[in-house]
């Protein structure tokens, strides 16, 4: 389930929730229709709040609802909107900011990335993202180790360097596998890549909805991120008994601790992914208190909380 549909189920709210609607894949002709979709249905229906999931076009739809309904803004900043600061995009998104009666960041990196970049200090507040608590970990896989990867194929989230350091893996780890897991712009990119640095072992399996099948086996979940706003993947990969290998960036740092719930290595630097996949894999020692510590800091992010928190932020601008 999505961080929205999560958020609310465990809600003491009712929500309606405006989705994209069945439209060609071009991005901007997407977000246009969206917008006009939404602000057409946003009209017709009751509420009392107004959230946005994402600046960009989620939160400039938002901020057109408030000024027609007259109805308090919330905008949920995830990570990748902010990056929209920095480009032609940057005016749009200090309006939205500015514009929302509330803000929320998955993480403090990302309140001090908004801020940064105009909205109201005193409007901005974290509230991390969620898991669910999973049965306890089997045994492992009964073949080669099996290193998952599990996002959107874009830049961003760095596979083409996992793609690099699975060369050196893969010579250590004879039957070593890589499941790509999702999907995005870049997949054939990566893909040809692979192919041509010879890879062996590595399965794109596109967007996938069952990630306890995916991480059921799995050796290592590994996010090579070049930045991230939390990486809520991580947590699920630790709720599920999987250690993890991350690149220190964004807010990556504020759930892994390395060497003690999981393994952190600097981003864009194939060798030292593969030194620190090959180290969990070789490790076991090592690999038992990255799975004990892991399960242990999930149960620490629970659903419940997040919608504890969302939920008194509605209280607050209901007075």
């Amino acid at each position: 389930m999505t961080y929205v549909e999560n958020m609310a189920k465990n809600s003491r709210n009712e929500f309606t929730i405006l989705t994209y609607p069945q439209v060609p894949d071009i991005p901007v002709l997407r977000a246009l229709l969206f917008v006009l979709w939404g602000f057409l249905r946003g009209l017709r229906l009751r509420y009392d709040i107004i959230h946005a999931h994402y600046a960009m076009p989620q939160g400039f739809l938002g901020v057109l609802l408030k000024i027609a309904r007259r109805k308090p803004l919330v905008l949920t900043v995830h990570g990748s909107d902010a990056a929209l600061g920095k480009g032609p995009l940057s005016p749009i998104l200090r309006w939205v900011l500015r514009r929302s009666d509330r803000i929320m960041t998955v993480s403090r990196f990302l309140q001090r990335e908004v801020i940064a970049l105009g909205a109201r200090e005193g409007t901005v507040r974290v509230v991390y993202g969620g898991v669910t608590p999973k049965a306890p970990p089997g045994e492992g896989s009964s073949g080669g180790a099996r290193i998952v990867f599990v996002g959107g194929l874009v830049r961003q989230k760095g596979v083409d360097i996992l793609l690099e350091a699975f060369q050196e893996v893969r010579a250590a780890e004879k039957g070593a596998e890589l499941w790509i897991v999702g999907d995005g712009r870049e997949r054939p990119g990566l893909e040809a890549l692979s192919k041509g640095l010879g890879l062996e072992g590595v399965r794109f399996l596109g967007h996938r909805d069952d990630l306890t099948a995916v991480f059921d086996g799995a050796s290592v979940l590994v996010l090579p991120s070049r930045a991230e706003g939390l990486g809520l993947v991580l947590l699920e990969a630790m709720a599920s008994g999987v250690p993890v290998v991350a690149s220190r960036v964004g807010g990556i740092e504020e759930v892994v601790e390395d060497g003690v719930n999981g393994l952190l290595v600097e981003k864009e630097d194939p060798k030292a992914l593969a030194q620190g996949i090959l180290r969990l894999l070789e490790d076991g020692g090592l690999r038992e208190r990255l799975v004990r510590n892991g399960l242990a800091t999930a149960r620490a992010f629970p659903w419940e909380r997040t919608a504890r928190e969302v939920d008194a932020v509605y209280a607050e601008l209901l007075g």
